[in-house]
Parts: C-alpha cells; structure tokens; sequence
C-alpha cells in the first residue's frame, strides 16, 4: 500500500544545513515562492565556523512588528496533499490546517502551508523508509540542532516530550515533540518540531514543524497539536 511508504529520514534535514539543494532543517525549509516579509529566516542552520575562528556575539531579537496571532480565531479545514519524492511513489497526505493559509510544495516533495503575511507556516515532508520511533527521530535531531545552528544565533532548546494521542479518526497514535527558538536573522523564531507515527505503520512517518512568532505560541500550540491529530496517509 502507497500510505506505508511515508516516513522522515534526517539526511533531508542535513541537506540543507551543508547547503545542498535547499531543503529544510528542523522546520525552516527554503522561502515560499510567494513574497514574505522581511525578518522570514532563510534555511535554519548554515556551516558552523571553524574551531580557528571565534564566533560571533549571540544575538539580541528586535520586536517584530505584528500583531499576534491568537487560537481563538483560528478556523481549521481539511487539505489534501500529494506528495513526489525523488525516485520514491507519490504520497497523499490528509491534514487539517488553518483557512486562508496558501499551500505550495518544493521541489523536494516538502509542503509548505504559510499564512496570509508569510510569516507563520507548518512544514511537511515525507521520504522512505520507516526505520525509527517519533522518540528516536526527535532524539536524533537534538544533537543535529547544537551542532548546526551558528551560535551567533541563539539556539534556546526549550521541552520536549513523548505522548499517544487520539487521533481524528479515534485512533492512537504516537507524537514525540521538541520546542525551540533562535534567532536566524532579528526576531526570534519558536519552533515546534513533531514526529508522528500513524496508525498502521511501523515507526515514525511523518514529521513536521510549526514556526511563528513569540506572541503567537498558543496559536501554534493549538496548529501544532490539529496537525498531529488529523494527519493521516491516504491509499
């Protein structure tokens, strides 16, 4: 069946912290092909400096400017989403995401969900094969994160957890979680990485993240916790 075929593999993730071809790295993938504010942080990460180089003073956020997001105001619909890797069968992806958020997808196969001031977005992306628990996925992206991101800006890992979810379809299903925030140029970004594993498949299958602003962080909570619960492969 096509949906066993969903999974995260952490070289996409590494891709884009060595430079290659663009990709994302625990939730900052390449910029949407539509304009974005100014502030919207280009691929998290980048090439550490060399042990022979001092690195640069961490940095102060700036205010960013808008208004907050709140979750009340929040209204979700279900998307469906196909999905092409390179030399892998198509995947169609079921989620709900928030309305009048614009959807593009990237040459790798990666979806973006972005909202209307281009400055809030889910990412989504799905390779094969299934090898690792969400618990052994996110255990993996940590040290990945500390050795990537420049420390010039201001890698703050801020919780983590493991949980079995009820799903939308009342199923469990299994969502390991890590909260972040840095700073790639001069807000700060919170992130919220998940790794899922839905039900019928071996190990984690899907990983995403949710990337805003601080005033934003219930909104993402509540974006965060719709996605988990409703993603699901489609036959």
């Amino acid at each position: 069946m096509r949906a066993k075929r969903v999974v995260l593999v952490g070289g996409l993730l590494l891709a884009a912290v060595l430079g290659i071809g663009g990709g994302y790295y625990a939730g900052e993938l390449t910029k949407p092909p539509y304009p974005v504010a100014s502030g919207v942080p280009a691929p998290l990460g980048g090439v550490t400096a060399s042990p022979s180089t001092a690195p640069l003073p961490q940095k102060t956020p700036k205010p960013n400017g808008y208004e907050a997001l709140f979750a009340d105001d929040l209204k979700f619909h279900w998307q469906t989403y196909d999905v092409e890797m390179p030399d892998q069968p198509s995947v169609r992806l079921r989620m709900r995401v928030p309305i009048g958020w614009k959807e593009s997808v990237t040459n790798k196969g990666e979806i973006n969900v972005t909202d209307p001031r281009g400055v809030r977005w889910i990412r989504l992306a799905t390779v094969y094969p299934i090898k690792l628990s969400p618990k052994q996925k996110r255990d993996q992206l940590i040290p990945g994160l500390k050795a990537n991101v420049s420390y010039e800006n201001t890698l703050k890992l801020l919780g983590q957890s493991d949980d079995s979810i009820t799903g939308t379809d009342g199923q469990s299903r299994r969502v390991s979680v890590l909260r972040y925030s840095y700073i790639p140029k001069d807000w700060t970004r919170p992130v919220i990485v998940q790794y899922v594993n839905t039900p019928g498949q071996d190990g984690a299958n899907v990983e995403m993240s949710v990337t805003g602003l601080p005033q934003d962080q219930k909104a993402l909570d509540r974006i965060a916790e719709e996605a988990a619960a409703s993603v699901t492969p489609q036959d």
